[in-house]
């Protein structure tokens, strides 16, 4: 009998796979961590740099001129996957507060570079991690020690750190958001999904401005129907048409009828019918009380018409979105189609109005329910970046109204900390003393940015900033003439940002500090965004 001969071991690995195991792997994050905030770092501050991203969207080369951070490390994530980390997490704290992702990811960087060090003198990454978080809940206590309440013009001093220089918020703008914040507020909760945003580019950014009410992107469906409507009654259909005959089989459902015409008397009795049918619908929303009819499917012409004689205005093929927001601000109730609609399920508004952004109409429904925001600009890529910063902007005034205390910005909230940890380190016996030493040099990095781009000496600035804070002068930080209190110069961040800043930094670290062994693929294929 021939001897049964085992397979060989099976390989794990492919050709085009690579691994990467303990040190390695740390240092490998630790270096595109570098990598991406050396990307970020240069355009902290209104006298940040811009970056020049490009990208394929599709067969189109794209290039766009940004001081966003999520479109750098986005980028650069197509190419090194390990960046995609921070750039989901950079996402998520904006979803969450809005504002601080740039210094969220220096943070990390930094935090990452201090950690190697520690680790090269022999630390172990769990005793790092045990001192970070020592550091990281310090840190949040003082914070609250130092944050506070400014009183008058909360919302101008956060927009204008949130514009940071690049006047995207114009003054008119940073009213209108205050006011669309205060319109939605309802028993102290904020709902921003309820604030619609509209972009249009072919206008200048000052001619941007709040809508009271909503604004649906369609022109009229029949040319006779009026443009101006007081105290309109509005009926939301999500069809209005003829019912197909059918016949509906036990078991089975239904099947369509076909029709078998023979004679010119039947097809003049079936159009007479099929009139019949349209007018019983028309009149099914005449006998509703509504003055307004917005469908989300096309209608026919022939009912269009009839709508008009009836005096109904209409619209058709409406956004979804669109749709919705109309109905919630309306107090409307959606209805699938006239045989259920009630006097109950109508919106009422002050006014509707039509009007042009060229070279497309819109319908404006004025009331007290809906708050949209117009923004125009001279290009798509300047619309672009504008709503971004409105999104960022609406969140800081959300948490603003929720918790309004706030520190000073210009990184003087960073630079104490980093003094006031030094003296926490020193009550620690063991290696925690040095793990949050590191912490707190770590901090020192944003003020450094900050300085290089101002212009300034990033060393003899920080000596002046210790000093300066070392005498109790917390609000001192990095300004464009040097360092000013930033408290009397307006320069404000939320206690919320920061503090959601440094906790979700040490979980960010924690992840990466943990990775002892990474497989990647070597020949990354690179996809075109869409």
């Amino acid at each position: 009998m021939a001897q049964q001969v085992l397979p060989a071991t099976p390989q794990i690995l492919l050709k085009n796979r690579g691994r990467l195991v303990g040190k390695d792997a740390w240092r490998q994050n630790l270096n595109l961590a570098s990598l991406a905030a050396f990307k970020i770092g240069s355009s902290l501050g209104p006298k940040g740099a811009y970056k020049l991203v490009t990208y394929h969207k599709g067969p189109e080369t794209v290039m766009k001129v940004t001081k966003d951070p999520i479109d750098v490390v986005d980028e650069l994530g197509i190419e090194y996957p390990a960046i995609m980390t921070l750039a989901e997490a950079a996402k998520i704290q904006r979803q969450h507060t809005g504002d601080g992702i740039s210094t969220l990811l220096v943070l990390v960087s930094a935090l990452l570079t201090e950690a190697d060090k520690l680790i090269e003198a022999g630390f172990h990454a769990n005793t790092i991690l045990d001192g970070y978080l020592k550091a990281t809940e310090e840190s949040i206590a003082i914070i609250n020690e130092i944050a506070k309440n400014v009183g008058k013009d909360l919302d101008e001093h956060l927009l204008e750190v949130i514009d940071c220089g690049r006047e995207l918020l114009s003054g008119r703008l940073r009213r209108d958001l205050s006011e669309a914040i205060s319109r939605i507020t309802e028993d102290g909760t904020i709902d921003i999904s309820r604030i619609r945003i509209v972009t249009k580019p072919g206008a200048q950014t000052n001619d941007s401005e709040l809508v009271r009410g909503v604004v649906i992107k369609k022109g009229k469906a029949h040319p006779s129907m009026s443009d101006w409507i007081d105290a309109p009654k509005i009926a939301f259909l999500t069809k209005l048409e003829i019912k197909r005959l059918e016949l509906k089989s036990k078991d089975e459902g239904p099947f369509s009828v076909k029709l078998n015409i023979t004679s010119h008397g039947q097809i003049q009795l079936f159009k007479s019918e099929e009139n019949r049918l349209r007018t019983l619908l028309v009149e099914k929303v005449r006998m509703a009380g509504a003055s307004v009819l917005i469908c989300r499917s096309k209608m026919d012409d022939r009912l269009s018409d009839q709508l008009s004689r009836q005096g109904i205005f209409a619209l058709q093929m409406v956004d979804y979105q669109d749709f919705e927001a109309a109905a919630k601000a309306t107090g409307g109730a959606i209805v699938s189609d006239a045989d259920q609609l009630e006097k109950e399920d109508l919106g009422i508004a002050r006014k509707l109005e039509v009007d042009k952004i060229k070279p497309n109409d819109i319908v404006i429904l004025h009331c007290d329910g809906g708050s949209t925001l117009l923004l125009r600009g001279s290009s798509p890529e300047l619309v672009q970046e504008q709503e971004k910063t409105v999104k960022r902007a609406l969140l800081i005034l959300k948490h603003s109204r929720s918790n309004p205390k706030v520190v000073p910005g210009g990184g003087a909230i960073l630079v104490e900390l980093a003094s006031q940890l030094r003296r926490f380190a020193l009550t620690f016996e063991g290696r925690d003393q040095f793990v949050i030493g590191s912490f707190a040099d770590a901090l020192e990095k944003i003020p450094e940015c900050l300085s290089a781009n101002c212009g300034f000496d990033p060393i003899d600035m920080m000596i002046q900033l210790r000093n300066h804070h070392s005498n109790g002068m917390q609000a001192m930080g990095v300004g464009e003439n040097g360092c000013i209190d930033m408290f009397e110069a307006n320069v404000i961040e939320l206690a919320s940002v920061n503090r959601a800043n440094i906790h979700r930094a040490f979980e960010l670290v924690s992840l990466l500090l943990r990775i002892d062994d990474c497989f990647y693929v070597k020949d990354i294929p690179k996809f075109h965004k869409q």
